[in-house]
């Protein structure tokens, strides 16, 4: 059980959390934590969902720099997606040129360690499924140029990018390293330690995901009837493999890599040859989206599963979110960060132990007073039973959302029943990156969805106006 310590309690430690609006999906917060006269700033994750977003980026690293002055930071990539990290490439210079002289330290996951064991083999899984996968787009994407339908199955998210050089995650990665001077560390559930910089005993860093299991990492094929915890999106990936290879087996015997279907090829095709139909042409507009909805019969079917094994492969980045709680130690108070975890993330987090200590993560959550809503408050990104082990008297929670891109692009984020369960644990205070204020309507029929005014927070809220335009630039809040 959690005793706080009763020393200076005329000047308790802080921690202001700032909040920034990317006009975009994604996610950018500074902490800063005060303990007298020592001052200390993280900034967790930096990037926008899409692209043209970097005038904002570069205003919001502006911003950044001008806050934390000549104070140590400690910058953290919680995972490699774009909404993530987009904004290390784009105003790199900006923070390189401000940081290349000071003290910086960088926090990954220990799933981004080049030469970690755990590491190595999840690459090696993620990136055979990952290219199966990509192979069969690009040889449908040939055949069904013209398609609309198909297009669509086909443009399904690919912006698979763990551990991938040639993509954003590696070359965001890469200027984190520079501007750290290598000075990183790859963290393991399980760790905890004092934040750096902060008196002792003042701020404590818990370690909660993502998950790590070794069987897990190298056994893909459970058991019968074996429970599948943690990694479990690994062990799918089995069933995936087989799909993709039959989707890119597909492929090839309706002629999309080759001119005529040979006798190997048919043999490949996952259906009898009788389902097969020859007359497909390459605009499709008479027998593939005919009146009589030709397009839906069995031998397109397969397509779909495409759009599927993206989404899935979209889903195991998410899950291998760095989780990380803040503990103010006087207080006793946490702020839990857990950039897109997913739940296979959330599970594991019960089977952690911290060495030398007899904190657990039950008891993390059940005195956590500020939640980073998980995935933009995806309707799979927040466990119901951790959600209601939080500190329903105090809790805040913020989420790092943009309504307009996530409706436009048809994400299942800010859904009624989960904005209900945060509205319900925190009673009402919810504030999201782009709007300040949201009012009610009859379509949600809350009480209080959001913050209505800074008055509904103890301490105080505040907004931080942008000099480039009329939206605000950041909502922060302060935990002491």
């Amino acid at each position: 059980m959690h005793i706080p310590n009763t020393k200076n309690l005329t000047m308790p430690t802080s921690v202001t959390v700032r909040m920034y609006n990317q006009l975009n999906l994604g996610d950018c917060f500074l902490l800063k934590f005060i303990d007298g006269d020592t001052t200390v700033f993280l900034l967790v994750d930096f990037g926008s969902y899409e692209r043209g977003n970097e005038m904002r980026e570069r205003e919001i690293a502006q911003n950044i720099i001008e806050t934390v002055g000549d104070n140590p930071i400690t910058i953290v990539l919680t995972h490699q997606h774009k909404d993530h990290l987009s904004g290390f490439i784009s105003a790199f210079d900006i923070l390189h040129d401000h940081f290349k002289d000071k003290k910086v330290s960088l926090w990954l996951s220990y799933l981004d360690d080049p030469i970690g064991e755990e590491a190595v083999a999840m690459r090696a899984a993620t990136e055979k499924f990952w290219n199966k996968n990509k192979q069969a787009k690009e040889a449908a994407r040939k055949r069904f140029a013209n398609a609309r339908e198909v297009s669509r199955m086909l443009d399904a998210k690919d912006a698979f990018d763990l551990f991938a050089e040639d993509q954003q995650g590696g070359e965001a990665i890469t200027n984190l390293l520079k501007l750290a001077k290598h000075r990183e560390q790859f963290l393991l559930p399980g760790k905890w330690f004092q934040l750096p910089e902060m008196p002792k005993n003042t701020v404590k860093v818990y370690v909660l995901g993502p998950p790590t299991d070794k069987s897990l990492l190298t056994k893909l094929n459970p058991g019968k009837d074996e429970a599948v915890e943690n990694l479990n999106t690994m062990t799918q990936l089995v069933n995936l493999d087989s799909a993709a290879g039959l989707m890119l087996d597909t492929v090839q015997a309706m002629g999309i890599q080759a001119t005529s279907h040979s006798a190997s090829a048919d043999e490949d095709f996952p259906f009898s040859k009788k389902f097969i139909c020859r007359s497909v042409n390459t605009d499709l507009k008479s027998s593939y989206l005919d009146k009589s909805k030709g397009w839906r019969r069995i031998d397109y079917d397969w397509l779909t599963e495409m759009g599927r094994l993206s989404l899935h492969m979209d889903t195991l980045t998410n899950n291998s979110s760095l989780v990380l709680a803040f503990e103010l130690v006087e207080s006793g108070k946490v702020l839990l960060f857990v950039g897109d975890a997913q739940i296979g993330n959330w599970k594991s987090w019960f089977d952690v132990k911290f060495k030398k200590t007899d904190v657990t993560a039950r008891e993390l959550l059940s005195r956590t007073v500020l939640y980073k809503a998980g995935h933009h408050s995806s309707h799979n990104a927040t466990l119901l039973e951790s959600l209601n082990l939080m500190n329903e008297d105090e809790l805040v929670i913020m989420i790092p959302v943009n309504e307009r891109v996530s409706t436009n692009r048809g994400f299942a984020m800010l859904k009624p029943g989960m904005l209900r369960g945060y509205n319900r644990k925190s009673d009402g205070r919810v504030v999201r990156s782009d709007t300040i204020y949201h009012k009610p309507t009859s379509a949600n029929g809350f009480k209080f969805p959001f913050a209505k005014t800074e008055k509904d927070f103890t301490p105080a809220i505040s907004i931080g106006k942008s000099g480039n335009s009329s939206d605000h630039l950041f909502i922060e809040y302060t935990v002491q």
